[in-house]
C-alpha cells in the first residue's frame, strides 16, 4: 500500500464514514461489551517468531476496563488463565457471539495484539493489489504455489464482524497493535521487538502489484451511512511502518515486562480520571509514544485512526477536565513506567482528589519504578531531578498524603549521535574515513569546550547520521524513499562544530518543552484551541524536473491556485508548495493567555511566533503562514531542506501589572529573529528568560514558573514529514526526470 494508507482499507468499505458527533454519555442502561485477543505462541513449524507483550497487553486492559465500569469480557490470549486459545475460528466465533448479545446503544471494545502481514489480494479491492491480514495462533505456511496463508484472518472479515456489530445498533471501538509492513527505517534492538512476519517466512509472494483502475473496488461500501451503531479504529502504525513491542520493565520474571507500546500507553491514559474524548485521547497517546523514555529504535511509529466517533466521550460519561494524579499509599504509586514515573521524577503530593493546584502537602521523588507501579522517597521542595543522582532523603512522607501528581521530569541533556553509516546500504562508515573522522574530531572539540554533551553510540540513539553523495546527513530519519532528507553537511563548509551546536540547542529546547507536553489537552485542557491548516497543493500537475529559482516559483504558484485546505491531524506528509496556517482561538473565558509557537524544521533551526489571546470570539493568527520549501533555491543551486520538524506551543495564563510572555528572540539558533523592529532589551527579555530557565532546570508542571502555577501552562506538539520533491512525485506514481 501507498504510504499513508490505511491498514485495513476494506473496514474502511464496511464500516463507511459520517460527519464526527458531539461528545455524549452512553445510556444509562446501555450494555458494555469488550473482546480482547492477544497472541503469542505461534506454532514452531511456521517459522513465525512467537511474541512477548500481547498477553500482557490483555491484562493490562482487562484491568483497565474493570476499573472503568461493567465489562463482559471475552478473552482469547495465549498465558492467560482461564482464557481460550486465540485460533482463527475462536476469534471469528466471538465476533459472532458478540453480535448475538449487543443490541442498539451497547458499546463493544475490541483490541487485537499480535504479528500481521500481507498476501495477495484476489477480489480487486486493495489499491496495491495485497490484502492485509491477522495472524492468529493457529496461523500455517501456505502450500506451494498458493497465494493465501491458511488461518489467516483477513481485513474484510474482520471488517464485516464490525459492519455486522454496527447494523445492530452498537457503537464499535476497534484496536489493533500490529502491523503490515516491513519498511521500517530502524532495527529491532535487545529492548524492542516488531510485530510483523515477512510473507516469504509463510511461503506467500506478496509483492505489491498496480491493478488496473477499472477493475479497482470504489472504497466505499453501500448503506455504511446508514448503519445505526458507530465506529472508530485506533491502528498502532502506520501501513510504512513497524508496530513495536517494548521491554517497560527489565527486572519483571520472565517475560512479563513486555508491552505493546501502543497498547501501554493507550491502557496509561485510560487509567486516568476523568472524561476526554476519543481525539484527545488519541492526540496523548501520540505524544506519550514519543516521550524521552521510549527507546530511540520504537519511537518511529506514527498511530492512525479512521471512524466517526472521535469526538465522542471516552467509554460514556460527563465532560471534564481534571489534573493528572495517581493514587498514592505508604510510599507506593498506584502508577510506573507505563505511565512514565521512571525513576527521578518529582511529585507533588496532595490530601485529597479535589486539591486545587497549589494545595501541595509534601513532595516525593520516584526512587524506583515497575510497569504499574513506583516506590517513593520524601524529598524538599527545591529537589531538582538529575537522572545522574537523587535528591537528599527527608525523614518521612506526610501522613495525609493521598495522591500525587507529576510535577518535574529528569532529563537527559547528552545528546547521542548514531555512528554514521552509509545511506544506501546501511553499512557502518569505516573509523578512518574522511567524514567520520571529521564529526568524531568535531565532538571531541565541542565536548572539551563544555556547552555541550555529545556522544557517538551504536544503538539507541536520538539523531541517526548517514553518509551520501559525499556530505553527513543528520535527522530522525536521514532516507525517504532512495532520497536522502535533514540536515547535511559536506567538508570545506562552515565548522561542523557549529552545526552539532546548533542541533544540540535544538534538541535541548524539544526535550524540555516535550517533558511538560500535556498531551495534547487530555486531563489538562487548553483554554486555547491550536489548530493547524494544510494547503495542501496536488503533485500530479506538478512538472517533472526544475531547474532553477524561477521554474520553483512559477510551480508553487501554480499549485497553489488550486490547492484544497485540511487540518493538519489529517495528513502524515508535506510536500514542495505546500502552506501551512496556525491559528489560535480561546475556547474558555478566563484572563488573557500568552501563546508562544516554536518551531525545530528539518535544518535543526529555530522560529519563533508569538500572539496574545483575549476571549473567545475572535481567531487569532499564530504567526506568519510557512510555505514548504523541500528543495530550495540557495544560490546558484538548489539545496534541500526535506525531513521531520517539529512545533510546540506554549499557552499561559498572562499575569496582571506584568509583561508578556514572548519567546521570540531568546530560542533562535540560525539567523535573527523578526521582531517588528522592535529592540529586544535585557529589561524585556526577563520574564522568558526566567521562564526558560526555570523549564530547564525544573521541568514538568511544577508549582511555580516564576510565578505561573501548576494549572496556567500547557504545551502542546506537532509533527510533520517534509518529503523532497523527487519522493512526492514518486508517491503520487509519477515518474520524476
Amino acid at each position: 500500500m501507498k504510504n499513508g494508507d490505511l491498514m485495513f482499507v476494506r473496514l474502511i468499505v464496511l464500516v463507511g464514514l459520517a460527519a464526527a458527533l458531539t461528545c455524549g454519555a452512553l445510556s444509562a442502561s446501555a450494555a458494555s461489551y469488550a473482546l480482547l485477543v492477544g497472541v503469542s505462541d505461534y506454532e514452531e513449524s511456521t517459522g513465525i517468531a512467537d511474541l512477548r507483550g500481547p498477553a500482557n497487553d490483555v491484562a493490562l486492559l482487562r484491568d483497565t476496563l474493570a476499573k472503568r465500569g461493567k465489562f463482559k469480557t471475552i478473552i482469547l490470549a495465549d498465558g492467560i488463565d482461564g482464557s481460550a486459545r486465540p485460533t482463527r475460528a475462536a476469534i471469528l466465533d466471538a465476533f459472532a457471539r458478540l453480535a448475538t448479545q449487543a443490541g442498539p446503544g451497547d458499546f463493544v471494545f475490541v483490541h487485537m495484539s499480535g504479528h500481521g502481514t500481507q498476501q495477495p489480494d484476489d477480489d480487486g479491492d486493495e489499491s496495491d493489489g495485497l490484502d492485509e491480514v491477522f495472524l492468529p495462533a493457529d496461523t500455517q505456511r501456505a502450500a506451494a504455489d498458493s497465494r493465501e496463508i491458511p488461518n489467516a484472518i483477513r481485513d474484510e472479515e474482520l471488517g464485516s464482524a464490525v459492519a455486522t456489530l454496527r447494523a445492530k445498533g452498537a457503537d464499535v471501538w476497534f484496536v489493533l497493535d500490529s502491523c503490515h509492513s516491513g519498511s521500517g527505517l530502524r532495527a529491532a534492538t535487545q529492548d524492542v521487538a516488531t510485530r510483523y512476519v515477512d510473507p516469504a517466512t509463510l511461503g506467500v509472494d506478496a509483492t505489491a502489484t498496480a491493478l488496473d483502475p477499472a477493475k479497482t473496488a470504489t472504497l466505499e461500501g453501500p448503506g455504511d451511512e446508514d448503519l445505526p451503531g458507530k465506529y472508530l479504529a485506533f491502528y498502532a502504525a502506520q501501513s510504512s511502518e513497524l508496530a513495536r513491542e517494548i521491554q517497560i520493565d527489565p527486572n519483571a520474571a520472565s517475560d512479563n515486562g513486555w508491552y505493546g507500546l501502543f497498547t501501554s500507553r493507550l491502557a496509561a491514559r485510560l487509567s486516568q480520571d476523568g472524561a476526554v474524548s476519543y481525539r484527545q485521547l488519541f492526540q496523548a497517546v501520540m505524544s506519550d509514544m514519543n516521550g524521552s523514555d521510549i527507546p530511540g529504535g520504537a519511537r518511529l511509529q506514527t498511530p492512525l485512526w479512521e471512524g466517526n466517533l472521535i469526538d465522542a466521550t471516552v467509554l460514556g460519561g460527563q465532560e471534564t477536565i481534571g489534573i493528572r494524579q495517581f493514587a498514592v499509599d505508604k510510599g507506593q504509586v498506584d502508577a510506573g513506567l507505563l505511565h512514565g514515573l521512571q525513576p527521578g521524577t518529582v511529585l507533588g503530593l496532595v490530601d485529597d482528589a479535589t486539591a486545587g493546584p497549589q494545595e501541595t502537602s509534601g513532595f516525593a521523588q520516584v526512587v524506583s519504578a515497575s510497569a504499574r507501579s513506583a516506590s517513593i522517597s520524601p524529598v524538599a521542595q527545591t529537589c531538582v531531578p538529575d537522572p545522574q543522582a537523587m535528591c537528599p532523603e527527608l525523614d518521612v512522607l506526610p501522613a495525609t498524603a493521598r495522591f500525587a501528581r507529576v510535577v518535574a521530569r529528569p532529563i537527559d541533556l547528552t545528546l547521542r549521535l548514531a555512528v554514521p553509516v552509509e545511506v544506501q546500504t546501511g553499512v557502518p562508515v569505516p573509523a578512518n574515513s574522511p567524514l567520520r573522522t571529521a564529526l568524531e574530531e568535531a565532538t571531541e572539540r565541542v565536548n572539551g569546550s563544555g556547552t555541550a554533551r555529545i556522544e557517538l553510540v551504536q544503538t539507541d540513539p536520538d539523531i541517526s547520521v548517514g553518509v551520501f553523495d559525499g556530505a553527513l546527513w543528520f535527522g530522525p530519519r536521514v532516507t525517504a524513499g532512495d532520497s536522502p532528507v535533514g540536515l547535511a553537511w559536506r567538508q570545506g563548509e562552515d565548522a561542523l562544530d557549529g552545526l552539532l551546536l546548533r542541533i544540540f540547542a535544538a534538541e535541548r529546547v524539544a526535550r524540555m518543552l516535550q517533558s511538560v507536553n500535556t498531551g495534547g489537552s487530555i486531563l489538562f485542557g487548553n483554554p486555547v484551541d491550536i489548530t493547524i491548516k494544510h494547503r495542501d497543493t496536488n503533485m500530479q500537475s506538478r512538472p517533472r524536473s526544475v531547474g532553477s529559482r524561477n521554474d520553483l516559483v512559477q510551480e508553487c504558484q501554480r499549485a497553489l491556485m488550486s490547492a484544497d485546505v485540511k487540518d493538519l491531524a489529517r495528513v502524515e506528509t508535506v510536500n514542495q508548495c505546500d502552506q501551512l496556517f496556525f491559528v489560535a482561538k480561546g475556547v474558555v473565558q478566563g484572563p488573557a493567555r500568552d501563546v508562544n509557537r516554536i518551531y525545530i524544521d528539518s535544518q535543526y533551526c529555530i522560529e519563533t511566533a508569538y500572539v496574545r489571546v483575549e476571549g473567545t470570539a475572535v481567531e487569532a493568527q499564530l504567526g506568519q503562514p510557512m510555505t514548504v520549501c523541500s528543495d530550495c533555491p540557495e544560490g546558484d543551486g538548489i539545496s534541500q531542506k526535506a525531513g521531520h520538524e517539529r512545533l510546540f506551543v506554549i499557552t499561559t495564563e498572562a499575569r496582571d501589572n506584568a509583561e508578556s510572555l514572548d519567546l521570540r528572540g531568546l530560542l533562535e539558533n540560525c539567523q535573527a529573529p523578526d521582531v517588528g523592529g522592535a529592540t529586544r532589551s535585557g529589561a524585556s527579555g526577563r520574564p522568558a528568560a526566567a521562564f526558560l530557565e526555570s523549564i530547564g532546570t525544573r521541568t514538568g508542571m511544577r508549582g511555580n514558573f516564576d510565578g505561573m502555577g501548576i494549572s496556567s501552562l500547557w504545551v502542546e506538539r506537532f509533527d510533520w514529514q517534509v518529503l523532497p520533491r523527487r519522493q512526492a512525485l514518486i508517491h503520487e506514481g509519477i515518474q520524476p526526470e
